[in-house]
């Protein structure tokens, strides 16, 4: 699932902007502080786990223009029989929480334009669908409230136990782990400081998506191809062929 429509940004993203766009540079920013790249560039993205009773979609937005694009979304808010035993887990399934065929995307971030992860979480009405729209949390820290700036304590993560007891700014609503190039998890908090802080909500990875590049032998393969031709044209244009 992709798709995109605008939405209105308040002066906070616009001071961001300010602030990523004064940065020093480098080739990307990918992180609490933002995400820049200095020149095109496609990342993949796929779900792995949800955890939580609320429904959720994950979206990137464009913080020059506020187009936001979504990526992945939830069609169910848990998987069919998940309870509190499991905290409510969703996976990857034809009758689960996301569907295979929305389950992985990917998007390119323009050079030079500032963005930032947002996960929205509704609550489930009494039809069982998304209820009205309830919170909205940022990757970028200067965009989620800054009544969160404070230390608070990662626990209980359903999807990784080695994470639980690591201190974090409550304002970072998303923990960023591994590297971008080879692999990188990010674990989103669907909730203000306020909750349980597991940082298991929804989570997703993210690795720069690869260029194909012929083999060399494909590559002297074609040029030995390209070169035959080129001398079989040649002798059928000469006289007495």
């Amino acid at each position: 699932m992709n798709f995109q429509h605008n939405f209105l940004y308040v002066a906070t993203a616009t001071t961001l902007l300010g602030l990523v766009s004064a940065a020093p540079a480098a080739a990307f920013t990918f992180g609490n502080s933002g995400i820049l790249f200095d020149t095109d560039t496609t990342v993949d993205f796929e779900f792995l786990q949800s955890n939580g009773w609320w429904f959720a979609d994950l979206g990137v937005v464009d913080l020059s223009t506020g187009l936001e694009t979504f990526l992945i979304s939830e069609t169910r808010n848990v998987d069919p029989g998940s309870g509190i035993t499991n905290d409510n887990r969703g996976t990857v399934g034809t009758i689960k929480a996301v569907l295979p065929e929305d389950s992985f995307t990917s998007f390119t971030f323009n050079q030079e334009t500032a963005y930032s992860f947002f996960l929205k979480s509704y609550e489930k009405n009494t039809q069982g669908t998304r209820g009205t729209h309830t919170k909205t949390v940022y990757s970028t820290s200067l965009l989620n409230p800054e009544r969160w700036n404070t230390p608070i304590t990662l626990t209980n993560n359903n999807y990784d136990e080695s994470l639980n007891g690591r201190t974090l700014n409550g304002r970072d609503r998303v923990l960023f782990e591994g590297n971008l190039l080879s692999g990188l998890t990010l674990f989103f908090e669907d909730n203000g400081i306020g909750g349980d802080n597991d940082y298991d909500d929804f989570i997703v990875s993210a690795r720069v998506a690869k260029v194909s590049v012929p083999e060399p032998a494909t590559v002297i393969g074609l040029g030995i191809v390209s070169g035959a031709m080129a001398l079989s044209r040649r002798r059928k244009s000469s006289p007495g062929c």
